[in-house]
Order: structure tokens, then sequence, then C-alpha cells
């Protein structure tokens, strides 16, 4: 079934999990992480990455084939626009058809950001779409570099609480430690200030970077709070190491199979350790 991002976040805020939100590529993936997830009996938010929508020709089209996918789903599935970088973008995808957007001004200073993300939010909300923004920077680690999270881009308790009032996001995206991409080891959870920003803002709190983020540091974030987790690093590797391997999803014998196998157990670890397993088939 097709919901909306604040559909399918409200009943994890409340019983303490997270859904897993992995990217997809195509619609094969696509395919792929609803039959795990109805397999596992878990929500799942069908994240699509920030590629060039306004240069898709037929995006509008390709979307209504995917919201058929997800209302078919048996269980709740939210089609979310990950890290929009304009607010024309992101209108694109609710015109599109998708129920939740990210307007990502994360980079920008804070005033733009909160100006960018309310006006996406107030056009958003007229068409019953939900919002994500983020406030701090989850930044990406380069040439698998060890993360470390700098300072200066980590989430202060008291701008999130302000931002998320002033816009009237949906959920918030925070940085407390976590980077897009590879690490070296686990990253550095700031544990300490997702507890502090969790008892200031009232929305849902989602983490990026969960690629490589750990089993215990990722339990302690779903415990401190956090409702959303993104994981795409990790699905991209398994899959385009399946493709490589010629994967034919008919013949479980050849030799992609045991690749494509690997995205199947990496979404179900994921749901494990998030709480999100058998809680849309309970």
């Amino acid at each position: 079934m097709l919901v909306t991002l604040s559909e399918i976040l409200a009943p994890a805020q409340k019983h303490k999990y997270a859904v897993i939100a992995p990217d997809f590529l195509s619609i094969g993936m696509l395919k792929h992480y609803l039959r795990a997830a109805e397999r596992y009996g878990a929500p799942i938010i069908a994240s699509y990455p920030p590629l060039p929508i306004d240069r898709f020709r037929r995006f509008d089209r390709w979307i209504g084939k995917i919201r058929t996918l997800c209302q078919d789903s048996t269980v709740p599935v939210c089609l979310h626009l990950d890290h929009g970088k304009e607010v024309q973008t992101c209108l694109r995808a609710v015109a599109a058809g998708f129920t939740s957007v990210m307007i990502d001004a994360s980079a920008f200073d804070l005033d733009l950001n909160r100006k960018m993300t309310r006006q996406t939010a107030q056009a958003a909300r007229q068409a019953g779409v939900s919002v994500e923004a983020e406030i701090g920077h989850v930044g990406a680690n380069k040439n698998s570099m060890e993360g470390k999270a700098e300072e200066s881009n980590l989430t202060d308790p008291d701008q999130a609480a302000f931002f998320a009032r002033e816009t009237g996001v949906d959920a918030l995206a925070v940085s407390i430690g976590t980077l897009h991409g590879t690490y070296k080891g686990e990253p550095r959870i700031d544990f300490e200030r997702l507890a502090a920003i969790n008892e200031a803002v009232d929305v849902p709190l989602v983490l990026h970077g969960g690629s490589g983020t750990g089993e215990d540091n990722l339990r302690r974030c779903v415990a401190g709070g956090i409702c959303k987790i993104n994981v795409f690093t990790e699905l991209i590797k398994a899959y385009l190491a399946a493709t490589k391997a010629g994967f034919n999803p008919l013949v479980k014998g050849n030799a992609g199979f045991h690749q494509y196998n690997a995205v199947d157990k990496i979404l179900e670890f994921y749901f494990t350790i998030s709480g999100s397993m058998g809680v849309a088939s309970a």
C-alpha cells in the first residue's frame, strides 16, 4: 500500500523502531526491495536518488509504474525523493506522484535552508505530500577515508527545534557523526547530541549514511529517537556485483545469483536491527 512519510513514520516514532529507506535506480531494484519487505513484514521507504529528473523525458510515466508497484505491495510503502537540491525539483516530484520529498538545502546557510524548506513544505502539503529536510550537514567520505564528521557540520539541538517549528517539516535529517559513502571502521556517533535533539524536536528524526555504521551504533540510534535509516552504499555495491556477474533471477545456479542474494541479506540485516522486522504483518 502506498503511504506518505508521515503515515509510515508515525507508528515508528510511537513504537520506537526505524523504517529502512533504500535508494533504487531501476524498477528491478525496487521490485527486489518490495519482495524482501513483504517477506520480512517490514514497512519500507522506496527512495529515488537525486538524479536529473527534470531532464528525464518520460519521468512522469515511469513514476506512474513505480506508484503502481508500491500500491500493490502488501506492506506500507512510501515513495520518496531523496536529496532534492532545488525547490522546483521537489515540486516536480510532487506533481509526478511521489508521496514524500526531501528538500536538502543543508549546504546553504541556516536562513536560506529554512526559506527553501518552508516553501517546499507549504507547496507539498497542499498536495498531501510529506517533506523531509536536513539541518546540520551529512557530508560524504572521500576515497574511503575513516569517517569523522566535522564538528561544524553537526546538528545543533536548539537550531533543530527552531528549524522544525519554522518550516513545518514532517521529518528532520540530523548530522550526528555519520557520512555518506564507505567507512574504514565505524563512524563516531555523538549520542549525547542525538539525545538533546530528540528532546528538543517533536518530528521523527532521520539518519543518513546508514551503510557501515555498525549494528550497535544503529541500535543505539533507534533507541535514541531515529525513525528512518537511509541505506544505499552497501546495496548498490552488492547489486552492481551481481549485475557484473551476469545475474539472471530466473536461474538460481548462474554466476551472479550469490551476489544478488547478498542484497536480500543486507535488507534482512537492516530490517532486524531497526526493529521493523514483522511490524507490517503484526
